[in-house]
């Protein structure tokens, strides 16, 4: 009899939830969000833990369509699974009810936490901090902005840009940041024009 691996665990707890394997990363779509579970292994000891992404799709390319000299695109929101179960890393190592517990974990915690976000109003609020001070900070700023856009919440959207840049805020966001800006404000002002 075979052992049951991690991966093959994983794959079969996944299946049925519509996701496809790709090596260790599994990945299914539910309109425009990409949901991927991730079989981490460490290379310093060996041991495993699964790690949760979801993007929206659609506000990636209209990201990546915004002209910038930086290339725009989504800090994928994720989650590791041992924070899912108790708030706390896990890593499985050499246990033999290791996969079973994996497997079961992503299907009691993994797939309802993809399931908690079913509309780009989730998104904003759940994953991205909409409503939130402190825009500057937020890794993912630009993606809430694009968000806000495709909500309809324009001016919203152009808000999360008046707070003033702190000096320890990260270069390369403000740049991306003052992209999307001026990407808003040319809606904006196209908006204005066809009224």
């Amino acid at each position: 009899m075979t052992r049951l691996t991690y991966t093959k665990a994983l794959d079969r707890a996944l299946q049925p939830f519509g996701f496809t394997r790709e090596g260790t990363d599994w990945k299914r779509l539910r309109g425009e969000i990409q949901d991927w579970v991730n079989l981490q292994k460490s290379w310093v000891d060996g041991s495993v833990t699964v790690n949760l992404f979801a993007k929206n799709l659609e506000t990636e390319r209209i990201l990546k369509s915004i002209p910038c000299d930086e290339v725009l695109g989504i800090v994928q929101f994720g989650q590791r699974i041992g924070q899912l179960i108790d708030g706390h890393d896990r890593w499985w190592k050499n246990d033999p009810n290791g996969p079973i517990e994996v497997a079961e974990a992503v299907q009691v915690y993994g797939i309802p936490w993809f399931e908690r976000v079913q509309s780009l109003e989730d998104e904003a609020s759940k994953w991205y901090g909409r409503g939130t001070t402190g825009s500057w900070r937020k890794p993912n700023l630009t993606v809430l902005a694009v968000t806000l856009f495709r909500l309809g919440a324009l001016e919203e959207a152009l808000a999360l840009f008046e707070e003033p840049v702190p000096k320890t805020a990260i270069p390369m966001l403000v740049t991306e940041g003052r992209c999307v800006q001026r990407w808003l404000r040319d809606q904006a002002r196209a908006n204005a024009e066809t009224r």
